[in-house]
């Protein structure tokens, strides 16, 4: 976080060391990590981390040069239930020698008191949902071990008591297969909602938005993993990890293919008229629809597994059948999610091109096998499941950024806008990311009412269940400045009566309606 200020001119940085008064007071609960049975647990899944995410819990990982920053120490103390608090005369003191306009608690147990209203605009605190507030050592343990689909950080700004903290901002990431690497996720996004939050701060002083007060919430009660719950965990994951091998062993593969429901309504997604199924060694996934001279035609990602890597190739649908025509597009990076509009009488398309770090722009010289390349839109950003569409004389891009350094592009929707969809040249949406939540962050196509009406499909991510379903979210506002839609619900492939059904596709133009489903075969 001292790195991130450094390289902004806006915001000024004092470093407020906190020291735990010892005598005369009882000091914080142990650590977690005395527990043997839970130290082995750490230890073992830390050999499971890179080397990057390791230096995030490592705590003899050297501390930033802080030279070059005031910093000041101060009295606390702790209560029996872990909360900490400040000396009235050291804050006197700090008063004096540093004025400051807000307090970031980080990496430590709740503060109250008078420091909660030290600087005008509070003290803020970071919470992993499933901890005390007191250590943040286990954040990201108990969902895990209860295999819930997404794990929660919240930021809140500090009351004098649980009763009146309020929520700053709320958000979730896809939860991971094991512990510390969940713990390593909850540190990585605590830092991207400060970032954000900060940023807002300096484009509009003194006016961030905070919720009503919700009484109660930034307590969770949960109680530290002891000895046997770190036992009961490590044996779910050794079953886990066990099926998960056994799967690989015998090649229990989950191939995806193309399903099309003909005369369907967007909202309909029940058993396909026709599916489109790919040869032995290879999957196809992420369709799109477009009608060309009255004929439809569908392009989809192409995937081989002896390439490891995705093309673009169209099928034909006519009679209630699909008929394979090519190979679209053929690069030596991975190719999917082949977005298809027009503009100016020319057909366009927009394949994801994350493995170039590129969003590029293709158009058709001779339909539907011949492309060439129009544009890079941008370039050097890890993007995937582009969109790009007309909207109140701008050209939106809505776009899935990993901005945590390789860990998911399924938690963040950003949006950008241009004067035109060939543009090198987007302005960032100022509430970027507008979408928080890897229910409803990525995109997985869209749908365009007769009357203009956008609705954007998103995938739902699963624990260990990538494309477990697709919601439709309808765009309600969407200006420069603000990003409203509505959450609309999850299908789920019950369709597919099978082991482990998925979904995570969706595209509906003029009466048809096209997706991907898998299961494991």
């Amino acid at each position: 976080m001292i790195a991130w200020v450094r390289a902004r001119s806006d915001i000024d940085c004092t470093v407020l060391i906190a020291r735990e008064k010892r005598s005369g007071a009882r000091s914080a609960p142990s650590h977690p990590r005395t527990s043997i049975f839970y130290r082995g647990l750490a230890r073992l899944e830390s050999k499971l981390l890179a080397a990057r995410e390791r230096v995030l819990i490592d705590e003899a990982a050297p501390v930033p040069d802080l030279q070059a920053l005031s910093h000041y120490e101060v009295d606390t103390s702790c209560d029996a239930h872990g909360v900490m608090t400040v000396s009235d005369a050291s804050l006197a003191g700090l008063s004096r020698a540093a004025p400051l306009d807000l307090v970031i608690a980080l990496g430590m147990p709740v503060l109250r008191g008078t420091m909660v209203r030290f600087a005008p605009m509070g003290l803020w605190q970071l919470s992993y949902a499933d901890v005390t507030q007191v250590c943040d050592r286990h954040a990201g343990f108990w969902q895990v071990m209860a295999r819930s689909d997404h794990t929660s950080v919240k930021l809140w700004r500090m009351g004098g008591a649980c009763e009146t903290d309020a929520l700053i901002e709320s958000r979730t990431f896809n939860t991971e297969v094991f512990w510390l690497k969940n713990h390593v996720r909850s540190l990585s996004l605590g830092n991207l909602m400060l970032f954000d939050a900060l940023n807002r701060l300096t484009l509009t002083p003194h006016k961030l938005e905070l919720p009503i007060t919700l009484q109660g919430e930034a307590i969770d009660l949960r109680s530290r993993p002891d000895n046997w719950q770190s036992a009961a965990y490590l044996m779910r994951q050794t079953a886990l990890m066990t099926n998960l091998m056994w799967l690989r062993m015998v090649r229990k593969n989950v191939t995806w293919r193309i399903g099309m429901c003909a005369d369907a309504p967007a909202q309909t997604l029940s058993a396909p008229a026709e599916v489109l199924t790919a040869p032995k060694g290879s999957f196809y996934a992420d369709p799109f629809a477009y009608t060309h001279d009255g004929t439809p035609y569908v392009f989809f990602e192409d995937y081989a597994f002896s390439e490891g890597k995705g093309k673009i190739s169209a099928a034909s649908y006519i009679d209630g059948k699909f008929t394979f025509l090519g190979v679209v597009l053929d690069l030596p990076y991975h190719l999917s999610f082949p977005y298809i509009f027009e503009h100016d009488g020319s057909i366009f398309m927009m394949p994801e091109t994350c493995g170039n770090r590129t969003i590029e722009l293709w158009k058709c010289v001779d339909f539907p096998l011949k492309w060439e390349l129009a544009s890079t839109l941008m370039k050097d950003v890890s993007a995937v499941d582009s969109i790009i569409f007309p909207r109140d004389g701008r050209w939106w891009l809505l776009t899935n950024i990993d901005r945590a350094n390789g860990y998911s592009h399924s938690d963040e929707l950003f949006a950008f806008y241009a004067d035109s969809p060939t543009s090198t040249s987007w302005t960032a949406h100022q509430a970027n990311p507008v979408v928080r939540s890897p229910s409803r962050a990525r995109n997985a196509g869209i749908v365009v009412s007769p009357t203009g009406e956008l609705t954007r499909c998103a995938q739902y991510q699963g624990f260990c269940h990538y494309g477990k379903g697709v919601s439709l979210n309808r765009i309600v506002t969407l200006t420069p400045d603000e990003y409203v839609e509505t959450e609309g619900p999850i299908h789920y492939a019950r369709l597919v009566n099978r082991s482990r059904p998925s979904m995570h596709h969706c595209h509906h133009t003029k009466g048809m309606t096209v997706f991907d489903f898998a299961y494991v075969e």
